[in-house]
């Protein structure tokens, strides 16, 4: 027992769905976000799951969500395409950006979709899968409003800056990268703080540039740093400039924060890209390498203090396993950010799942 209240996946979908809907959101945006944010925490990453809702709401009800928007092309050049989202779910636009690079990418063995004016996108990691569930490379980049102080400086001016890579593996779960180019990020920083906990030291600065264990000091005028050092800063320059600059969406500063201003729209920028494994060689061929390699790996002596080695992706993929059959554990402060949110629009709370 992990002492945590567990919810069913399908009841917890269906919630995100009335909820949206519920403050004007289309049923399928309404679904395309559900279906994201409970990914997020059936993979046990709760800081992009169903806690994502309320501020989902909010920004719907204040207009910086538009829930009319459609995937607008902006321009077209075969295996790249370029699109406004309007404004819209995050979520569902990235969603249908990856679907379209699919489709280029079936047609010219790659597909790139630059994504601008769009907002907060959820885990990465549920957009690159779209593509290994269909035997094809994912790639998903995005930026962020600015969290991270780029390496040596003491003042925030990058995004968390995430990007997310799946490999389809034959009888093999999906390799899957799915990494902030933060230490941790922004929402660990937020949960913590919410929670009265204190942070690793390495994780954030303070106002004046000195590593911070109190949460309340990197959000309050601080700063959280990126991962290892120079290659992590360097890496979100890199997204930044992918995902925001090449796609003609804004960038670092120009974001607008996720839980700011929530009359306007973010602007974040993504890149969706879909790579056919079947336009290098004989598809087989390549998953089946890629199967023997992981469990090359997988077998590899562990070292000292850890059990055994898990590829990339495969811990999460091992939990939502268990997540599926026996419920999702949510802590305690989603709960009842939940059972707020359904009291304000009027939605009955969510059943529990009784455990023997």
């Amino acid at each position: 027992m992990d002492g945590l209240t567990r919810y069913a996946a399908s009841d917890l979908h269906a919630f995100v769905v009335h909820a949206l809907t519920a403050a004007g959101a289309s049923q399928e945006d309404a679904r395309l976000v559900a279906d994201g944010l409970v990914a997020a925490d059936l993979r046990g990453v709760h800081s992009h799951g169903v806690t994502r809702t309320a501020i989902y709401v909010r920004r719907l009800q204040r207009g910086s969500i538009n829930p009319s928007a459609v995937l607008s092309v902006v321009h077209d050049a075969g295996p790249v395409v370029v699109v406004d989202a309007q404004g819209g779910f995050g979520i569902a636009m990235a969603t249908r950006a990856m679907d379209l690079a699919l489709a280029r990418a079936r047609e010219h063995g790659v597909g790139f979709a630059g994504v601008r004016n769009s907002n907060h996108c959820g885990m990465l990691a549920h957009l690159a899968m779209r593509a290994s569930a269909q035997g094809m490379i994912g790639l998903a980049m995005s930026n962020a409003d600015a969290q991270v102080a780029p390496w040596g400086a003491r003042v925030k001016y990058l995004g968390t800056n995430p990007m997310a890579i799946a490999v389809p593996a034959g009888e093999e779960p999906p390799l899957v990268l799915d990494m902030a180019t933060s230490i941790v990020p922004h929402q660990r920083i937020k949960m913590a703080a919410a929670r009265g906990e204190t942070i690793p030291m390495d994780w954030g600065i303070d106002r004046d540039g000195r590593p911070a264990d109190d949460p309340r000091q990197v959000l309050d005028g601080g700063a959280i740093l990126p991962f290892g050092g120079p290659k992590g800063s360097g890496l979100s320059l890199m997204i930044d400039i992918l995902a925001g600059l090449l796609t003609g969406a804004v960038s670092g500063p120009e974001i607008i924060p996720l839980y700011e201003h929530l009359d306007r729209v973010q602007g974040v920028g993504h890149l969706l890209a879909a790579i056919s494994v079947a336009a290098f060689g004989p598809p087989q061929q390549f998953t089946g390498r890629v199967e023997r390699l992981a469990r090359e790996v997988r077998a590899l002596p562990p070292r000292e203090g850890h059990d055994r080695v898990y590829l990339p992706g495969e811990i999460e993929h091992l939990r939502a396993l268990e997540y599926a059959m026996r419920g999702i554990p949510l802590p305690a402060d989603i709960e009842a950010e939940l059972r707020t949110l359904g009291t304000a629009l009027g939605i009955p709370a969510l059943a529990r799942i009784e455990e023997p």
